[in-house]
């Protein structure tokens, strides 16, 4: 550890040896609301043609340092006017309320800045800084708290890969595109390689910890994501092509257009992404491309806008955990043959219609169409050692619609809306080259209908928040009789109601400091692969798969929170306690395909204390960066074999998780950053055997940047220090006598790099 921190000292010695010029002068401003003059906190500053920026604090005030030659500042926030203004010092720049039409689609699932619930938000501008075409899953770990990830190819670039937030696996995220479920609404999944490359075409992401404010598709039990695709309301003519190199014959190309206003009333956007690597483990290469349009006529007070993309990929699968005596003979160690790969690809078409009413009332509704499907194949050796394969074929499609209506009279904000899909969904297995007749055939659906509410009273210092959720599902599962081997009995049908109620307050101790708190509670239903206890219904399976013997899990969430904003520092401390009944959690013993095995739990916990900061000690440098420190228990549980174990941490939740990021600007448009994370031990199953566990692991990276006119270089350095480390892991039975008898884990890629060029047209 100390070798570590002395070259992360030299590092850093150089780059301040290096820093030849500072920036040419600092100016001041405030931004405020036009019609209350009220102070906007957390408004984005930018200077134009240039990645220097600020944020206001509470009293809507910033500070920026700025080139000799830059001209305008442009002044974002959400539900304001965004406005372009010439440079010069102790400005004051009123934004009017927009109403935007766009920005109102995402206010009925987004929790506002001031809003009483753990939340971290991600513009664009922050997101281009360390953008490669990466997942959501590998970037929003290096920008939120509590979140780390891992990927089955180890490059953390492409192919599959999942995150954990607060210790809480993916499943249990609540993810949406502009109030669009993404999640299988099954099995609860997102799988980001369906659409690799589409976080080009996002405006902003938020991240909500905890169950936060109410939002469309399946439970915000651990959080919610929520993506915004492109603003193009405003947006200038023109493009940008971007091409990238790294290694392990990583390439990536994306391009886009935006045709800007057309008549004050047009706007259309494209871009089409591609990206190819092999991975760091052997047989893990990508293949995958996307496409993503917008486009809308904008009234005066109605936006129509559709928006689309189609995306496919196809992988060299690597979901299987590797034993650590394999992997210290060849960490690239892939169990799987080189034959077993997918041909998987999703599909999304919203339209959407704004209508504001007057400056009080505006309404918003969705219309959306989903799908996905593909092929999934295994190879595997059969009783004369020769080879077969089996095709797990999928597909499923989805229709829904929103509606949301908001009210806002300056003291009292009141937003309500309704949501319900209907989802299709086909399981197939069959062996080659057969594919066409298969030997297993299940066929469900599922249709849900949710309402919420919304109310804020704000007077003063205060602010008070409270909502209400209620979610009706059934699901239904048609067996394959035949495969079974019984006369068929009807479909098996399930159904839950979850009611989930929120509220809060905050408060504004000083003009720079707010204080919050909240309570909430979240119900979740189990998915297909929990009521089955596997990916297949069968003769072993089906009685159980039929009988109610697993339960729906529920939290109690409790979180409070301080801000602190100045013009040198932005500073957020969250504390939680989430009380878990019936948590289905997994147990260690994997299913298939990676997919632990999952139980409820009658009684755990998990509790924690979240920081965020971002700090500019001096003019060329900032320091940003978050921690989570986290106690998770179980209380007790029982195994299948009858055992009861007390007193015990659930699999893979680490007690730290610490990320920080240095910023130099030693010359203008040259941008320098060290970063670093690390992870505390976990453990790997729910016994807590010492044995099996996943290391902490600490990882440094580098980064380089420069900006010339309308061209700009990025060069990323990733585990600098060239270390073997795991992100994530599994027991694994070596010997095949059903004992697992080693961990096993799956392996970040050695030192590697990506560098790209981008080209504003």
């Amino acid at each position: 550890m100390f070798s570590k921190l002395l070259k992360s000292t030299i590092f850093l010695c150089l780059i301040f040896i290096s820093s030849t010029s500072l920036f040419a002068q600092t100016i001041t401003g405030k931004v405020l609301n036009e019609e209350t003059e009220q102070p906007i906190v957390g408004a984005n500053v930018y200077v134009v043609d240039s990645n220097d920026g600020a944020v206001t604090n509470e009293s809507g005030t910033f500070r920026i340092d700025i080139p000799e030659d830059a001209e305008t500042l442009r002044v974002s926030y959400v539900g304001y006017k965004t406005r372009e203004v010439s440079v010069k010092d102790n400005l004051t720049i009123y934004l009017s309320p927009s109403l935007s039409l766009e920005e109102i689609i995402i206010q009925g699932v987004r929790a506002e800045s001031d809003d009483p619930v753990a939340q971290s938000i991600v513009e664009k501008e922050e997101l281009e800084e360390v953008y490669n075409g990466e997942q959501p899953t590998y970037y929003l770990e290096d920008l939120t708290p509590a979140i780390f990830s891992y990927s089955e190819s180890g490059t953390k670039l492409a192919n599959y890969g999942s995150m954990r937030l607060r210790g809480i696996s993916q499943e249990r995220i609540n993810i949406t595109l502009n109030g669009v479920p993404l999640n299988d609404m099954i099995d609860h999944g997102v799988f980001f390689s369906n659409f690799t490359d589409i976080s080009n075409s996002f405006e902003s992401v938020q991240v909500q910890r905890g169950v936060g404010t109410s939002s469309n598709g399946v439970a915000s039990y651990a959080g919610s994501i929520n993506f915004e695709s492109i603003n193009i309301e405003g947006r200038e003519q023109g493009g940008q092509l971007e091409v990238g190199l790294g290694s392990y014959d990583s390439y990536r190309v994306n391009t886009s257009m935006s045709s800007g206003m057309i008549d004050d009333k047009w706007s259309l956007y494209g871009s089409f992404s591609k990206i190819m690597s092999d991975g760091y483990r052997y047989n893990t290469e990508t293949n995958s491309h996307s496409f993503f349009f917008s486009g809308g006529y904008f009234g005066e007070n109605d936006m129509i806008k559709i928006n689309a993309f189609d995306a496919g990929s196809k992988n060299g699968l690597g979901y299987m955990a590797v034993a650590e005596s394999d992997l210290e003979e060849d960490p690239r160690t892939n169990y799987l043959n080189e034959n077993d790969d997918d041909d998987f690809g999703q599909r999304l078409v919203q339209l959407q219609h704004t209508h504001i009413f007057s400056d009080k009332f505006s309404t918003t509704a969705s219309l959306y169409y989903g799908g996905s499907g593909g092929d999934y194949f295994y190879t595997y050796s059969d009783t004369d050692s020769t080879l077969e394969q089996i095709n797990y074929p999928l597909y499923n499609d989805r229709y829904g619609l929103m509606i949301n209506g908001f009210w806002d009279s300056g003291n009292w904000e009141v937003s309500s809306g309704i949501h319900g899909y209907l989802f299709y969904r086909i399981n197939e297995e069959s062996f080659a080259p057969d594919f066409d007749n298969p030997y297993y055939f299940e066929k469900s659906d599922k249709n849900e209908f949710s309402w919420f509410a919304n109310v804020e009273w704000s007077k003063s210092d205060w602010k008070v928040f409270a909502d209400l959720q209620i979610r009706t599902q059934q699901l239904s599962i048609n067996p394959d009789y035949s495969f079974i081997g019984i006369s068929p009995e009807g479909p098996i049908e399930k159904s839950w109601t979850f009611i989930n109620p929120k509220i809060g307050f905050s408060y504004s101790v000083t003009e720079n400091t707010t204080a919050y708190a909240s309570a909430g509670r979240m119900g979740r239903e189990p998915t297909r692969i929990d009521i089955l206890g596997g990916f297949r219904l069968g003769p072993p399976n089906y009685s159980q798969a039929r009988a109610d013997n697993f339960d729906p899990e529920h939290v109690d969430d409790y979180e409070a929170g301080l801000k602190l904003n100045y013009q040198d520092l932005a500073f957020k401390a969250n504390y939680f306690y989430m009380d878990f009944q019936d948590e289905i959690a997994p147990i260690g013993e994997v299913i298939a395909f990676g997919v632990q095995k999952r139980r409820n739990i009658p009684d755990s916990y998990r509790t924690g204390l979240e920081l965020q900061w971002n700090y500019l000690p001096v003019d060329f440098l900032t320091f940003k960066g978050n921690m989570t420190y986290m106690q998770s228990k179980i209380d007790s549980f029982t195994t299948g074999a009858g055992n009861t174990f007390t007193d015990k941490t659930p699999i893979l939740s680490p007690e730290w998780i610490v990320n920080g990021k240095l910023k130099v600007f030693p010359i203008d448009h040259l941008t320098i950053g060290l970063s670093g994370k690390f992870v505390s031990e976990s453990f790997l199953e729910l016994t807590n055997n010492p044995e099996m566990t996943l290391p902490s692991y600490t990882v440094f990276n580098a980064s380089l940047g420069y900006e010339l006119n309308k061209l700009s270089f990025h060069l990323e350095v990733k585990n600098l220090e060239d270390e073997i480390y795991y992100t994530s892991g599994a027991p694994v039975d070596t010997n095949f006598d059903g004992v697992p008898d080693e961990p096993g884990y799956f392996v970040n890629a050695d030192r590697h790099f990506f560098f790209s060029v981008k080209y504003e047209l």
